[in-house]
């Protein structure tokens, strides 16, 4: 990723007055900076140091390009699919246009054709003629001999017009529709009824067809879309990155002046936005709760002593997302219930570490890791409260495969492969015949790290996994 670095007002860094402020500077200036950068094929990420502001343009090689199209259209024309096209509106899930052109963000989405003839180009309606010269000046290379077409217009009555005259219209067309229903995620579709309305009346002999599946064959993005290129996971190693630079945040800020969880989360919602120019996909700290209890959102839940802070962090890089996981502990060990944080924490690291040896790429399948998770976690006297446990990295909701034990279990039997790179967050509480916590009833501890899996499962993550305390 090519970056242009701003000095800013670190003073701005300290309140949440002063981060709206540097907010409102940034909406004014990243338009005006984003043409500098000037790189059309790599992206080398480097961390902001104080007072940097990371201006990213978000740039994947021709090369990248050329594998995901290709790896697409060969799935499209698998018998149990075989489709001549597939349309991803920008009205439905933003990840698929992304995906297909890189094209979303804060500069907006697109409508993608996409057809199975890779003598075509691929077509993206981004409406007006100021965001057709946007994205035509920051996917030059994308662009290159024709490939990529980027034309003024939405709606269904343009992409008619694109289908008609790509050939589209004849009888027995087979047009995939991305999220014309979902399978993970919104099983009813985000497909507005009026816009396939439309189309069906325009192209009455094409039939549109839905492109998500559940298990092993996912579809013709969602299944590309779960082995990455090694560009993708230069992308998703930055992504935790930040996101480890995100936990020592909170382990540094969660004591007085901070107050509450709103103190905290400003601060580490400005730290992970000055690193990657993009908003965080996910920054979700929660207090004596489960991680994702918050749901992403600042909260006035007050900060004291004893506490477990949890929480899931999704940086985003290049559209892409990669969560990291770590319970901190609110004061130090002569803090009441220090002990209790400290065994819950030390055992969430053996399982994690246990049920990594399980991993056997290209043999074993996702429920059978899930499955031996939950196995170590009983045995060593804890009880899994994690719900999603495997939670894969990509943009949006492309993060396929995503299950826990008792969660999302349609997608037990994707073998974990080379080029897989999830998120493995053990979340516990111990049993109180082992240990008590100070409280009624035992508090919940995470811990995750994301892992690229190669010839064996290796960590993305550069921290010790132990744990964490305030004053410690």
């Amino acid at each position: 990723m090519t970056k242009e670095s701003r000095r800013f007002d670190p003073d701005l860094r300290t309140t949440r007055r002063g981060l709206l402020r540097g907010f409102a500077w940034a909406g004014v200036t990243i338009p005006l900076l984003s043409w500098l950068s000037s790189s059309k094929e790599k992206a080398q990420a480097s961390e902001a140091g104080p007072g940097d502001f990371n201006v990213f343009h978000p740039t994947f090689s021709v090369k990248e390009r050329d594998r995901r199209w290709a790896a697409t259209r060969q799935i499209m024309a698998r018998p149990q699919w075989n489709l001549d096209a597939i349309l991803a509106p920008a009205t439905g899930d933003k990840a698929y246009p992304r995906y297909l052109t890189q094209i979303g963000g804060r500069g907006g989405s697109a409508e993608v054709i996409l057809t199975r003839d890779d003598s075509k180009p691929v077509y993206a309606f981004v409406g007006s003629s100021r965001n057709k010269r946007f994205w035509e000046a920051r996917l030059e290379s994308w662009r290159s001999g024709g490939k990529l077409i980027i034309e003024e217009g939405e709606g269904s009555r343009e992409v008619a017009q694109r289908l008609k005259a790509l050939g589209l219209d004849r009888a027995g067309t087979r047009i995939g529709v991305a999220k014309l229903m979902g399978s993970r995620f919104d099983p009813e579709g985000l497909a507005p009824s009026i816009y396939i309305g439309n189309l069906k009346a325009a192209l009455p002999g094409t039939q549109f067809l839905s492109i998500e599946n559940w298990g092993p064959d996912s579809g013709p993005i969602d299944e590309v879309a779960m082995v990455k290129s090694a560009e993708e996971h230069e992308a998703i190693r930055r992504c935790v990155a930040v996101g480890e630079k995100a936990i020592e945040t909170i382990r540094r800020i969660a004591r007085p002046p901070a107050r509450h969880q709103g103190d905290i989360w400003f601060q580490t919602f400005n730290v992970m936005f000055a690193e990657t120019g993009e908003d965080p996909t996910r920054l979700s700290i929660s207090i004596d709760s489960e991680s994702n209890s918050t749901l992403g959102a600042p909260t006035a839940d007050p900060l004291k002593l004893g506490q477990i802070i949890s929480q899931e962090i999704d940086a985003t890089v290049q559209g892409y997302r990669a969560q990291v996981n770590h319970s901190i502990f609110v004061g130090g060990r002569d803090t009441p219930g220090f002990e209790y944080y400290r065994a819950a924490m030390e055992t969430a690291v053996k399982i994690f570490f246990e049920s990594l040896a399980f991993i056997v790429p290209g043999k074993t399948t996702c429920g059978q890791f899930v499955d031996h998770y939950a196995a170590v976690t009983d045995k060593l006297n804890a009880e899994d409260r994690s719900g999603v446990v495997l939670h894969s990295s990509g943009i949006g909701n492309l993060t396929r495969p995503r299950l826990g034990p008792s969660n999302s279990r349609k997608d037990s039997d994707i073998v974990i492969v080379p080029g897989m790179t999830f998120n493995f967050k053990p979340a516990i509480r111990m049993k109180r015949s082992a240990i008590q916590d100070v409280m009624q009833q035992n508090r919940i501890v995470q811990l995750g790290e994301h892992l690229l899996i190669t010839q064996s499962a290796g960590r993305l993550g550069k921290r010790e996994l132990k744990p964490l305390a305030t004053d410690a």
